[in-house]
């Protein structure tokens, strides 16, 4: 769990390990998805629009919603938003000194929040920070899901 709202009932959890250490964001055709939410809880809206859209199996946000765990299958593209929540709550940022309890590499995790139709956002959990990638980039991939 790297969020949990202020009535303890809802949240969000990160899959445990990685989806993938490299996969594009785009399934090879450039199309506008209006996936351009980033905030909390917007990355599931993002990844019905980019499955939508860019249909295919192998992109990053495919990946996602594709994946059954623990006997869930909700996963979805996390926004660049949500990203940046697990970056300061459960990866190498976090404020409590517990390390990187995510076990998230210092590497480029793609958002499902899209910059424009060439380029989308992602998170460097190596330094803490966001900026946006060509869609056609290969960058690594963690599923959450929300409760």
């Amino acid at each position: 769990i790297f969020y949990l709202d202020a009535s303890g009932c809802h949240g969000l959890v990160a899959a445990p390990t990685d989806q993938s250490t490299g996969t594009q964001w785009y399934n090879g055709s450039y199309i506008a998805t209006t996936a351009y939410g980033s905030g909390l809880f917007e990355g599931k809206y993002n990844t019905v629009m980019i499955n939508a859209y860019q249909g295919g199996s192998t992109s990053a946000a495919a990946i996602c919603s594709s994946l059954m765990l623990g006997g869930y299958d909700d996963w979805y593209l996390p926004s660049i938003g949500e990203l940046d929540e697990m970056y300061e709550n459960i990866g190498p940022g976090n404020a409590l000194g517990l390390g990187n309890v995510g076990g998230f590499a210092a590497d480029f995790y793609w958002s499902s929040t899209e910059y424009d139709s060439f380029y989308s956002w992602y998170f460097y959990f190596g330094l803490g920070y966001a900026n946006f990638g060509h869609q056609y980039d290969t960058y690594y991939v963690r599923a959450v899901r929300s409760y």
